[in-house]
C-alpha cells in the first residue's frame, strides 16, 4: 500500500484517526434497506437460546479482536436519509438534544433505539453498524450520543454524565417525546445497546418497566456491557499501564487493520500476520483500545465538565489563574496540561462525579450509584422484556467478579432472558462475526418471543 505520504506526522487525534480507518468514498460496504425484512424471525425464547448456544469467535487476542472489529464496523457506508432530529428535555438538557434517525422503511416499521458506547457521538463504527444491521432487517432506528460525548455536552446536561440512572429517565423521556412527534414511526420500539450503552439500555428497561405505562415494547439486545460501570472505567485507567511505546505507529497499525479486515474479512482473518498478536505483542493494539476507546474523550470531558459545572478545580479555571502574572499563568498552564494528560476515571469520579445534585439527593457515593445500577442489577429487575445479551471472558473493561457476574446471568438467566458468555471475542468485536450480527438484530426485529 503506497500511502504512507497521507499518513498524520503524528499520532492522530480521535477524529483523524475515525477519517483513517473509513473506506475510501465508495468503497464501503453498502446497506440494502429491507434485504432480510422477510426471512423468517425467532418465536421463542428457547429457539434463541439453541440458537446462541451454536455460535462460536474466533480465538484471537482481545485487544486485537476489539481493534479488528470496531474497524470492520467502521466499513459501513449508511445510505442517504438519516435526519438529525432536536427534541426538548428541559428537566436533564438545557439545550435541544440531536439525535440520528433514519426512517427509510416507512411508517409503521418496527423501531430500533441505538444507544452507542461511552464518549461516542453516534456516528461512528457500531453505532452504524448496528443502524445497517437494523435497515437490512426492515427496522427504523433513532440513535442517541452517549451523555458523556462532547456533543451531548453541549446541550448543557443538568446533571453529571456517566449515571446509568439518569442516563435512562432522561432517554425514557426523549422517546416518549419522538413517540409523540412522530407517532406512526413509533408504534414498536426494541433497544440496542453496546459497551456502556448495554448498561445504559437494561437501566432503560428496568426504569420502563418500573412506570406506570410500558414505552418499550420490544426487546433489549446488549453488547458487551459493563457489569458495573465503576469497575470497566478503572479497568480502561489500568490500560496505560501495560504499554510504554507501540512497535509501530499508529497510523501505521490503523492502516494495516483496515487493509487487513477488508481483505480478508472475519472468516479468512487467520490469514493475516495481525491475528497472531497475541500479549507481548499487542502493545500497539492496547494503546489504540486506551487511546481511542477512552482516554482522549476523557480528557475532553473533564476540560468541559470542570468549568460547565462550576468546578474549576482545574489549574487554568480558577480565579487565581486569572490574577496570576505571566510567570505564575505559564506554571499553572504547565500545570493544568500535566493534569488533564494524566487524568484517571477515577480522579473524575472523586472530584467531579461525586459532587452531583442528583447523586448528593439520593444520598450516593459514585461507587453506590454504580452498584445499585449495575448490569446484573437491572436484569434482575426485568421481567416482562425479552433481553439477549452477548459478551467476552476476555473483554478488558470487565474485572474476573464482573465475568463471574456475567457467568451467573448465563446459568440462571430469567424466563425471557439469553445470556451468552463466549470465551474471546475483546470489546464489542463479536458482532464483526456475521451470525453473531444478524442473530442479534433478528432478536430485536422479533415480535412474539415467548
Amino acid at each position: 500500500m503506497i500511502i504512507t505520504s497521507r499518513l498524520p506526522a503524528k499520532t492522530p487525534s480521535l477524529p483523524e484517526w475515525e477519517a483513517l480507518i473509513k473506506p475510501e468514498p465508495g468503497q464501503g460496504e453498502s446497506v440494502e434497506i429491507g434485504a432480510r425484512a422477510d426471512e423468517p424471525l425467532p418465536r421463542s425464547i428457547a429457539d434463541v437460546r439453541q440458537q446462541v448456544a451454536a455460535l462460536d469467535y474466533q480465538n484471537l487476542d482481545p485487544y486485537v479482536a476489539s481493534v479488528a472489529g470496531s474497524i470492520a464496523a467502521s466499513q459501513v457506508e449508511l445510505p442517504k436519509g438519516e435526519e438529525k432530529i432536536a427534541v426538548q428535555v428541559p428537566e436533564f438538557y438545557r439545550e435541544d438534544v440531536e439525535v440520528l434517525m433514519g426512517t427509510q422503511n416507512g411508517p409503521f416499521a418496527p423501531m430500533l433505539v441505538v444507544l452507542p458506547g461511552i464518549h461516542s457521538s453516534g456516528e461512528t463504527s457500531h453505532a452504524n453498524l448496528l443502524k445497517k444491521l437494523a435497515l437490512e432487517r426492515g427496522m427504523n432506528y433513532v440513535c442517541l450520543p452517549n451523555s458523556m460525548s462532547k456533543e451531548m455536552l453541549e446541550d448543557m446536561p443538568i446533571h453529571h454524565p456517566g449515571n446509568p440512572r439518569v442516563d435512562a429517565m432522561a432517554t425514557r423521556k426523549i422517546v416518549e417525546n419522538l413517540r409523540e412527534q412522530y407517532p406512526e414511526f413509533f408504534t414498536s420500539i426494541s433497544v440496542a445497546g453496546y459497551s456502556y450503552g448495554g448498561l445504559h439500555g437494561a437501566n432503560l428497561i428496568r426504569l420502563d418497566e418500573e412506570s406506570p405505562s410500558r414505552l418499550i415494547d420490544g426487546s433489549l439486545v446488549t453488547i458487551s456491557p459493563p457489569e458495573n460501570l465503576e469497575h470497566s472505567m478503572v479497568q480502561l485507567d489500568d490500560l496505560r499501564e501495560l504499554y510504554k511505546e507501540g512497535t509501530a505507529t499508529t497510523s501505521d497499525t490503523g492502516l494495516k487493520y483496515k487493509h487487513d479486515v477488508k481483505k480478508f474479512g472475519y472468516h479468512g482473518f487467520y490469514q493475516s500476520d495481525l491475528s497472531q498478536h497475541v500479549a507481548g505483542s499487542n502493545v500497539d493494539e492496547i494503546e489504540i483500545c486506551d487511546k481511542y476507546g477512552s482516554r482522549d474523550s476523557l480528557k475532553e470531558l473533564v476540560e468541559i465538565v470542570d468549568t460547565q459545572f462550576g468546578h474549576n478545580l482545574l489549574p487554568m479555571n480558577t480565579g487565581e489563574y486569572k490574577q496570576a502574572g505571566l510567570l505564575k499563568k505559564g506554571n499553572r498552564r504547565q500545570e493544568h496540561t500535566r493534569i488533564v494528560e494524566n487524568i484517571t476515571y477515577r480522579q473524575f469520579s472523586d472530584q467531579w462525579l461525586s459532587q452531583d445534585n442528583w447523586l448528593q439527593q439520593n444520598q450516593l457515593t459514585p461507587e453506590q450509584m454504580a452498584s445499585k445500577y449495575s448490569f446484573s442489577n437491572a436484569l434482575e429487575t426485568v421481567n416482562r422484556t425479552p433481553v439477549l445479551t452477548v459478551a467476552s471472558a476476555d473483554d478488558y473493561i470487565l474485572n474476573q467478579n464482573d465475568v463471574d457476574s456475567l457467568r451467573k446471568l448465563e446459568a440462571r438467566p430469567g424466563q425471557l432472558e439469553v445470556t451468552r458468555v463466549f470465551t474471546t471475542g475483546g470489546h464489542v468485536a463479536l458482532d464483526w462475526n456475521p451470525k453473531v450480527a444478524e442473530t442479534l438484530i433478528d432478536f430485536a426485529a422479533a415480535d412474539d418471543l415467548k
